[in-house]
């Protein structure tokens, strides 16, 4: 693989990234907060990177933006790891290996004395600083394109949950504009925790103007593991149209400290249409 210039792509990681932009593009090229949003697992700052960083993202952010455009995860995935292992095969070049020099005195050999000649040794400094700049700018990644925090774990241990279905208002039910509607979830508890004094929080918060109003948190009834539990809010469209308002919520507990970060947001979606 031909070496590349520095700020310059593997072509195997530029063609993927491309294909991404396609793919948000034929998604009606949604912007990276509404993707965060949707995904409610990475921030957009790492979205952006997945088609502009100089490196491969983990597969872990690859297939939040791959869900956010409702793309195939399973083509996705084997593409990823095709370019994964071109990347994996490609290795740099080693450095070239300089002489090694021998102290000498003043009766040193005429080929010493060339080797420590100003013609040598001003051209060999500059190659050394060069390589030190080089290898600065390999080592220290642009604090930019630093990886993203793995989310951290459920501050309980064997706390788990699982969406059941949509008892009320299933998605992308069409709702006049100012109509008054409940949606009505069922979740399991599917860990070894007890849920108590546990709430659902919006995540999009503060609420766009033309977005469904909704209490900030809703109460979840204490839940046994292993039980099911029904969550309900009461929701009122925007009173313009055409809307597409989908809301994301999270788990919380009384301190408003998120309990499952590693989950996928619970949401309600509806067209508000007149």
């Amino acid at each position: 693989m031909p070496r590349l210039q520095a700020g310059e792509r593997a072509p195997e990681l530029e063609s993927f990234m491309a294909g991404l932009r396609e793919l948000r593009a034929r998604a009606g090229e949604p912007s990276f907060r509404k993707m965060a949003a949707k995904s409610g697992a990475v921030s957009h700052a790492t979205l952006h990177l997945t088609v502009t960083g100089r490196r491969l993202q983990p597969w872990e952010t690859v297939r939040e933006f791959i869900r956010a455009c409702d793309g195939d995860e399973e083509e996705w995935h084997a593409r990823w790891l095709g370019v994964q292992l071109a990347l994996s095969e490609s290795t740099p070049s080693a450095p070239p290996q300089l002489p090694a020099v021998t102290a000498v005195g003043a009766d040193e050999p005429e080929a010493v004395s060339w080797w420590r000649s100003k013609r040598v040794v001003v051209p060999l400094a500059a190659f050394l600083v060069a390589a030190v700049a080089v290898v600065v700018v390999v080592l220290l990644p642009r604090q930019e394109e630093a990886a993203a925090p793995e989310p951290a774990g459920p501050p309980y241990p064997g706390d788990s949950s699982s969406f059941v279905g949509d008892v009320t208002i299933p998605d992308d039910t069409v709702v006049k504009p100012g109509e008054q509607f409940v949606k009505v979830w069922e979740i399991q508890n599917t860990g070894t925790v007890e849920w108590r004094n546990r709430f659902l929080r919006r995540t999009d918060l503060p609420v766009a103007p033309n977005a469904c109003r909704t209490p900030e948190r809703i109460p979840i009834n204490d839940t046994l593991p292993q039980q099911h539990v029904q969550v309900t809010v009461t929701v009122s469209a925007p009173p313009t149209a055409p809307v597409d308002c989908r809301v994301y919520w999270k788990m919380v507990d009384e301190q408003d400290r998120e309990l499952l970060p590693g989950r996928r947001p619970i949401y309600f979606s509806v067209f508000v249409r007149p």
